[in-house]
């Protein structure tokens, strides 16, 4: 958070805070040290506190959760320093558990910033394994699609190729036998998942050779 927004919003009612608790310390008629002691650990106690709040509300890094959890923690240890240095004043309370009561908020939100400042790693670190996770998914997903692709296009070149080898055949022989075997090959062509496969194309190359009628049948017979 700039100290733009921060002002209006932390800081300036923290100084009308310090000024009426000042004003407070003022009216006592007390001139004892150790009587304004737990006012000056308070300055610097909200100070600290409050500084931290708009660094944690400005830090784009935090996550929403951690970020929501930090200012209600130091809400909460800002409104225990408060309550306390009120008391104090009031009498209420003798100095040294005033000064207790002031400044353990800032050593337990140490504490539970450190806490929060830990599961804030395990969050990115689980978020930036989902992402990569995800990415992986993605990669492979691409992969299948054009690795697909390429098996379809083959598919379909290996299908063109003997129907164009069946074309010529059943133009140039005269076998009978061949012809019955062109003619059944013709109708399973774009049905068979044997066409889809590269021993269908090493099958057509060896009958694009110079073969005689024999091994010829043999092998469209092998065709299924």
């Amino acid at each position: 958070m700039k100290i733009k927004k921060a002002l209006p919003i932390l800081w300036l009612p923290l100084i009308a805070l310090w000024s009426f608790l000042f004003a407070i310390q003022s009216n006592i008629t007390s001139t004892n040290l150790e009587d304004i002691v737990p006012l000056i650990t308070y300055f610097l106690v909200s100070f600290l506190l409050v500084l931290q709040l708009q660094l944690v509300l400005g830090d784009k890094k935090e996550s929403g959760i951690v970020k929501f959890g930090t200012a209600n923690v130091l809400s909460f240890c800002l409104s225990i320093s408060s309550i306390s240095i009120f008391l104090s004043l009031l009498k209420t309370i003798d100095n040294q558990l005033a000064l207790l009561l002031i400044i353990s908020p800032l050593i337990l939100n140490t504490i539970i910033a450190e806490v929060f400042s830990v599961s804030n790693k395990e969050i990115v670190k689980k978020k930036d394994a989902w992402v990569r996770t995800n990415q992986e998914l993605e990669e492979r997903q691409i992969k299948a699609s054009a690795d697909s692709a390429k098996e379809r296009d083959l598919s379909i070149q290996i299908r063109d190729a003997w129907k164009e080898y069946l074309r010529e055949t059943n133009l140039n022989t005269v076998n009978p036998e061949i012809r019955r075997e062109v003619d059944r090959i013709k109708d399973i062509v774009d049905f068979s998942s044997y066409f889809r496969t590269p021993s269908s194309s090493k099958t057509l190359k060896k009958l694009q050779e110079k073969l005689t009628d024999e091994i010829i049948i043999e092998i469209l017979k092998e065709v299924k």
